[in-house]
């Protein structure tokens, strides 16, 4: 934990995020205007949070609160069914002893119908002692549909907020990892809870995608008509502005009183690219190589930014080694962009009919992972980190992925000597090899 910015999920200083009619995207400033509610964004852009303070929010007013985190091994009912057994106790002191009587009875017979069953085929070959024994087994058929589970979850717990007089939260962080049973189950949810009325909220938090996700599974497992965006409040958690930033870095410094120059907070909001957790990572490092009585300055930001981006080197190269050869490319253009990024209609028109479809899939992938954003329009994308644009230049060549003459996954251009010419004065000069083009380059 840092001592002055605090940890990603207890920010000293936590940034009241809007959307862009400038309404709070938390909880706790403004309601749901539905009962779904789904946060998307990036990796590291805050939609934890985002749970925490809609968490604290149920803790301070004494609202039922069960909050899970997806997983690919474990289904999402089997986790909500065990974290509303292990409230029970707090729920009996909420609604009262006998009011639980039918929630119990729910929890004990989801219990034993979410108990992993196996059907199994056994055939014997020879003559005794000595057989031949072949054995199959293979999970048995659910006992019901996708989703039923958490319905009547859901409802029992809605009798009781009702008589209550206070709403439930059921949470579900981290969906990027969800199965697709898992998603259909969700939406199926969602419409269950906007059919009964009851006050029950289902709150999620995933990447960018997953809206697409949520449409994409329901339609194919549940077989309801989904309205993904219009059940579910999406709330974005997108890259801050630097002025959204700026005081998450400057008011942790002025009351641990270090020093620091505006020039050096630019240097390091530049190099944040909007993401408040690379700015906490870089305004430690900055904080660690500050020295009175100057404190933060252009020097150290500069040093500081050199040294992350150094220690995130096995972070990008365990991303791009992830890459399909296709994001690979589409990556290295965009990095060749800069900040301003790649224009996508340009790039799917020169693929041409046969190719746009493996630049769009690309594409789909790169921002499900976080690895680019896209612009308002959706009509640009650039490279969300910016030390991950340099890592990629510096990789494959600026030149060469401006070009896009070399592929992304190729190895390094070579540099080939030149000998000059009995004319030749000042420095000598080499050529850069990528692909068909030849490059003069200074040495």
């Amino acid at each position: 934990m840092s001592p002055i910015f605090g940890t990603p999920r207890r920010p000293a200083y936590t940034v009241t995020r809007t959307d862009p009619s400038g309404q709070p995207i938390s909880l706790d400033l403004r309601g749901p205007s539905g009962h779904s509610v789904l946060f998307t964004g990036a990796p590291g852009m805050g939609k934890t949070v985002e749970l925490d303070r809609a968490q604290q929010l149920a803790r301070q007013n004494g609202w039922t609160c069960l909050r899970v985190d997806a997983s690919p091994r474990e289904p999402l009912e089997n986790r909500f069914v065990r974290a509303a057994t292990q409230d029970l106790g707090g729920m009996r002191k909420r609604y009262g002893f006998f009011a639980l009587r039918k929630l119990k009875k729910t929890l004990k017979d989801l219990t034993q119908r979410s108990r992993s069953q196996q059907n199994g085929a056994e055939v014997r070959f020879g003559v005794a002692p000595v057989q031949l024994v072949a054995k199959k087994q293979w999970d048995a058929p659910g006992k019901d549909g996708v989703g039923t589970t958490l319905d009547q979850l859901a409802s029992d717990l809605g009798e009781l907020a009702a008589k209550k007089g206070q709403p439930v939260m059921l949470m579900v962080d981290n969906l990027d990892v969800a199965s697709d049973r898992d998603l259909a189950a969700l939406t199926e949810l969602s419409a269950h809870l906007e059919r009964s009325g009851q006050p029950v909220y289902l709150i999620g938090a995933g990447g960018e995608m997953a809206a697409t996700r949520l449409m994409t599974a329901s339609g194919g497992v549940s077989g309801i008509a989904t309205g993904v965006t219009h059940r579910f409040d999406v709330r974005e958690c997108g890259p801050l502005s630097t002025e959204e930033l700026r005081p998450a870095l400057t008011e942790p410094l002025r009351q641990a009183g270090v020093p620091f120059r505006s020039e050096a907070v630019d240097q390091l909001l530049h190099a944040a690219g909007g993401n408040p957790g690379r700015l906490r990572d870089l305004a430690d490092e900055a904080v660690q190589l500050a020295r009175p009585p100057e404190g933060i300055t252009p020097e150290v930001a500069e040093v500081a930014t050199a040294q992350v981006n150094a220690r995130s080197r096995v972070v990008y190269q365990a991303a791009w080694n992830t890459c399909s050869d296709a994001e690979k490319e589409l990556l290295a253009k965009t990095a060749a962009r800069g900040a301003r990024g790649l224009s996508m209609p340009a790039e799917t028109q020169a693929a041409g009919p046969g190719k746009w479809q493996e630049v769009d899939k690309a594409r789909q992938g790169l921002v499900a992972r976080g690895l680019v954003r896209e612009s308002a329009s959706g009509q640009r994308i650039s490279i969300a980190d910016p030390g991950l644009r340099d890592w990629v230049e510096m990789r494959i060549g600026k030149s060469a992925a401006h070009a896009g003459v070399a592929l992304a996954g190729s190895p390094a251009p070579a540099i080939t000597p030149q000998t000059p010419g009995r004319h030749a004065q000042g420095p000598s000069t080499a050529t850069r090899q990528a692909g068909n083009t030849t490059f003069t380059v200074n040495r």
